[in-house]
């Protein structure tokens, strides 16, 4: 007889009605930005789909929609345990249908000796089951999914765990975590700004203040570091965003991982390299194998590319807003960095040899505040930013600028980062009046340097 897991949190997380549950999430997916790669390995927030849906539809947008395994980690709020316990169960109920557990993968996971079968530690738990409708309305075909409880787990133990997910064929892995709990708005922005640059850090290990999931979030840290992956921040927001009192907020993340050998050979980077190679008429780089038909680069997107050479800035262009495929834009901006920025003269033939590209795509910027209302306080603005997350925009009578979120390593102090932004777009860097407007938005970033774009020279 097989045993079911029925939903526990249907009509309260999401809705128990199969038409508005999948009309609510296809709405979230279509608001959200496809990635340029795909992820087999991604962090999403587990909180109500009100407060947590759309940033969990940017960490989805990431992961591949032929997958055909999918591996959940998540913390226990209500029965705590050591180790990792399974759910025991066959067949996994939502609104939207049954999904079927893993065999293989399940098997494989019983034989570690911190997994548990524990379907008590499930029965009423949320941070697995809120992500089922995600992947029932994402995923192109059927699927098989392993819903894991941990508890009070190694990071080595998870990572395990993880590897052994991973090592079967078309799986992926997700990892449901919010971030801090309860805080004040600026507070949370602070505080999960830095536990964000901490996770793409890969150490040390989170703490569960930092992190309801700490301890598998820790483990995919641990997996990363052992195998190489680095971490894309897509997103990252809190209740205050959405729909929640910015006096006590819970903040949410949207990761995805990538080996380091694809960060390095990415698709975006080596477009970029090569719209550059021909207009010196160089040698292009190989792209990996029909990259340039992948549906992302065909749909409308912002990008920034920018050369760097022995360490300093060579160049940096870029668009804010989509106008044109993303494929179009970053060729454009790469010969534009190369060639036209004003700051600099153009590239050499010699120099592009040497050079290190980076391409950042952008989400679609969003104010501040409400337009047609003066600016607030800049203490208050500067509260609002995210260190290491935001890409902020400052607009004055028609003077703007721009710094991208890496801006933050060299200027990581929110006043210091705002001087020297106003200072770009021609204002002084204690300017400050009711008609300007400030915009953030995050980026995926994406490298190559220059060991690997070297090309004989023709």
């Amino acid at each position: 007889m097989e045993i079911t897991r029925q939903p526990a949190v249907a009509g309260l997380f999401y809705p128990a009605e199969p038409t508005e549950l999948a009309a609510q999430v296809d709405a979230l997916l279509d608001e959200a930005m496809p990635a340029a790669e795909y992820s087999r390995a991604i962090i999403a927030p587990h909180a109500g789909y009100v407060y947590s849906g759309p940033t969990a539809a940017h960490a989805y947008r990431a992961l591949d929609p032929k997958t055909k395994r999918v591996l959940i980690l998540g913390p226990t709020h209500r029965v705590g345990i050591e180790g990792m316990a399974l759910t025991g169960a066959d067949l996994h109920r939502t609104p939207l249908g049954v999904v079927p557990s893993d065999i293989e993968i399940t098997d494989a996971l019983e034989e570690l000796p911190d997994v548990i079968v524990a379907p008590v530690v499930h029965a009423q738990e949320h941070s697995l089951e809120v992500h089922l409708p995600f992947l029932q309305r994402y995923l192109d075909g059927p699927f098989t999914v392993v819903p894991v409880a941990v508890g009070h787990a190694t990071p080595e133990s998870v990572a395990k765990a993880i590897e052994i997910g991973l090592s079967f064929p078309d799986t992926a892995v997700v990892i449901s975590s919010d971030l801090s709990h309860f805080l004040t708005y600026e507070q949370a922005r602070m505080i999960d700004a830095q536990t964000l640059a901490q996770i793409a850090s890969k150490t040390p290990a989170l703490t569960p203040g930092q992190a309801c999931g700490a301890y598998p979030v820790s483990g995919m840290m641990k997996y990363a570091q052992t195998n190489g992956w680095e971490a894309r921040i897509l997103d990252a927001s809190n209740s205050g965003d959405t729909a929640g009192d910015k006096s006590r907020v819970v903040g949410y993340p949207a990761v995805a991982w990538y080996p380091r050998e694809n960060e390095g050979i990415s698709v975006l980077p080596t477009l970029a390299y090569n719209a550059i190679a021909d207009a010196f008429g160089a040698k292009p780089l190989p792209l990996p194998d029909a990259a340039s038909e992948e549906s992302a680069l065909k749909e409308d997107g912002a990008s920034f590319v920018t050369l760097n050479l022995d360490g300093r800035l060579r160049g940096c262009i870029g668009t804010l807003q989509a106008q044109r495929p993303l494929k179009e834009d970053i060729q454009y901006n790469a010969v534009a960095a190369a060639l036209r920025d004003p700051r600099f003269p153009e590239l050499s033939k010699q120099e592009l040899e040497r050079v290190d590209l980076d391409v950042s795509v952008l989400t679609e910027p969003v104010p501040l505040w409400e337009e047609n209302q003066p600016a607030p306080d800049e203490q208050v603005v500067l509260g609002l930013l995210r260190p290491g997350v935001d890409g902020v925009i400052v607009e004055y009578r028609g003077r703007r600028a721009t710094f991208l979120p890496q801006v933050w390593d060299q200027l990581p102090q929110p006043e210091m980062f705002m001087g020297r932004l106003k200072e770009k777009a021609g204002l002084p860097s204690d300017f400050w009046a009711p008609e300007l407007n400030v915009s953030t938005y995050q980026v995926e970033h994406h490298h190559l340097d220059r060991s690997q774009a070297r090309s004989d020279p023709d």
